[in-house]
Parts: C-alpha cells; sequence; structure tokens
C-alpha cells in the first residue's frame, strides 16, 4: 500500500496545487495557458526525445500493444455511440463524440507521470506506440464521423486528411518519433545535448501536472447527468477491463498488459471537450465527465497499479 501512496498522491498533489491555483486565481489564465504551451511545446517533446533515445531498443518493441489498445477503443467507441443513440437519444454526431469520451485518455499529462513512475523507463515504449497513435486514430475516427452527420467538410476522407495532419504537427509525435528514429540507428546524445534536454525535460512532467489542475477550473459539473455518469464509468473501468483482455488473448508481455490497461483506465482527456466545443456538440456531459473522471481516477488508477505494477 505504501508503494501505491508514493506512486499515485504525488502525482494527485501537484495536480490538486495547481487546481487549488487556478481557483483562487493566484496565477492568471493567460499565465497558466503560457505554462501549458511550454509544457505541450517543450518541455514534453524535449522529455520524450531524450527517453525514447536512450532508453529505447527496438528489439524490445512489441506492436501487437497497438492491436490490443485500438482494437478495444475502436470496438467500444462504435458499441458506445450505438448505445448512446439509443440510451440517450443522441444525434450522430453527439454519438461520436460520446464514443471519443469513452476512449481518449489523457495519456500525456497524467499517463507519462504515472507510467514512468511506475514501470520505469522500460513500461514507457508501449505508451509512447499508444501516444504516437493516440490522437490520429480515436480524434480522426470521431472527427470524421461528426463530419459526415453534419453532411459537409468535403465528406470523410477530407476530415481524415485533416485529422492526420494536425497530428503530423503535434511536437509530442514529432519529439517520438525524431527519438524513435534515433533508437532505430542507435544514437548517441552528446553529453552537452543531452544534459540541456534533461533540464528542459526535467520540468515537463511537474508542469504537466500543474497546468493539467488548473486548467480543470474552467470546467464544470453541469448538464446530463446520465451521458456523463456512462462516460466515466465506461472510460474508467471498461475499457482497461477489455484492453487487457485483448492483450491477454494476444499473449502480450505482462508488462506491456499493464501498461496498455493502465493507459486505458485514465480519466478522458481535455481534447475530448476541444472537439466537442470545436463543434458545438455535447459540451456540457464531455466538461463533466473531464472533471468527474480526472477526479475518480485517483482511487481507480491506484487500484489499477495496485493490481499490474510490480512493486518492491
Amino acid at each position: 500500500m505504501s508503494a501505491i501512496i508514493d506512486v499515485v498522491l504525488p502525482i494527485f498533489g501537484v495536480v490538486l496545487a495547481g487546481y487549488l491555483v487556478g481557483r483562487l486565481g493566484i496565477i492568471k489564465d493567460e499565465r497558466i495557458d503560457g505554462l501549458a504551451d511550454f509544457t505541450f511545446f517543450v518541455a514534453i517533446p524535449a522529455l520524450m526525445f531524450r527517453s525514447v533515445v536512450r532508453s529505447v531498443r527496438w528489439e524490445g518493441a512489441d506492436p501487437g500493444v497497438l492491436l490490443a489498445y485500438f482494437g478495444a477503443s475502436v470496438l467500444l467507441f462504435g458499441l458506445m455511440a450505438a448505445i448512446g443513440g439509443r440510451a440517450f437519444r443522441a444525434r450522430f454526431e453527439e454519438s461520436a463524440v460520446l464514443g471519443l469520451a469513452v476512449t481518449f485518455g489523457n495519456s500525456v499529462q497524467l499517463g507519462i507521470p504515472l507510467v514512468f513512475r511506475a514501470f520505469g523507463e522500460s513500461g514507457m515504449l508501449p505508451l509512447m506506440l499508444i501516444i504516437s497513435f493516440h490522437s490520429i486514430v480515436l480524434i480522426g475516427l470521431a472527427t470524421v464521423l461528426v463530419e459526415i452527420g453534419r453532411g459537409r467538410g468535403g465528406g470523410p476522407w477530407a476530415a481524415a486528411l485533416q485529422a492526420a495532419k494536425g497530428s503530423a504537427r503535434n511536437p509530442i509525435i514529432i519529439a517520438m518519433s525524431a527519438g524513435l528514429l534515433g533508437a532505430a540507428f542507435e544514437v548517441e546524445l552528446p553529453q552537452a545535448l543531452d544534459d540541456f534536454l534533461g533540464l528542459i525535460g526535467s520540468a515537463g512532467i511537474p508542469c504537466a501536472l500543474f497546468a493539467l489542475g488548473a486548467q480543470l477550473t474552467r470546467f464544470r459539473l453541469a448538464g446530463s447527468l446520465g451521458p456523463m455518469a456512462a462516460i466515466v464509468v465506461v472510460k474508467l473501468l471498461v475499457l482497461p477491463a477489455i484492453v487487457w483482455v485483448f492483450a491477454i488473448a494476444l499473449g502480450l508481455r505482462p508488462e506491456t498488459v499493464a501498461v496498455a490497461t493502465l493507459a486505458a483506465g485514465l480519466p478522458t482527456g481535455a481534447n475530448v471537450f476541444i472537439l466537442a466545443n470545436r463543434y458545438q456538440v455535447y459540451q456540457a456531459p464531455v466538461a463533466s465527465a473531464v472533471v468527474a473522471s480526472t477526479a475518480l481516477s485517483l482511487v481507480t488508477v491506484a487500484a489499477l497499479i495496485a493490481w499490474l505494477a510490480p512493486h518492491p
């Protein structure tokens, strides 16, 4: 139990600190946005690139994690979209956003620090693979479906192309891709560059967690209780269970199974709200789900780590 506390509480403590600072107005919104931008565009890419180049070896990669994670996610996406249309009388585009909300997790701001603390650098490779395809597969799928539902935007292929372009401009994906390429050629970083990236990257995890907490103050627990509750339960409990079944059935290594399951159990990511807000679709349930799932994940993520992660 003490090992679980050592892993989980410091991480959620930083999130809580950011939330309190944001709620009390100690730091202005534009400065929080600046911190979030620094994290997303500079610190996390530096951390990811350095970690991948230093620790990833392609012979240890298991691409089956992608089949397990995204096979389960796409299956649940479709099921939840279909159920949402009937249970909540959601329109086609609302069902697409509902499907995204139960499958797209906060894999960067929470996933990276949790996996790193629970599994160390060896657990980062399967998480890197998941993050690399996370946005392009799930947000891309939701974008295509919303565009189809609205009958605009040049059709599904144009929407898919736009989603792919957006992912290609993502600095975290660029950094990971460069790191994986460097790892493939066994590049050794010069000491000065390694130290430089280490200094910047060391700010990535605490800044990401703090900015996450501060930005949560912008969301409210309001709107449709039924869809919100369904999103939270399915995202935190059902998706990790299905991913675990898929990973076991594919015969993945125990650590890969554990990382994939933990990644699936992360709370709904704020990017889902960004997409919902962009299209003016299902904003209230999604915003509520982001807040509620993040709060409740303190318990569910701790339980997953207690079950899955090795502890001394």
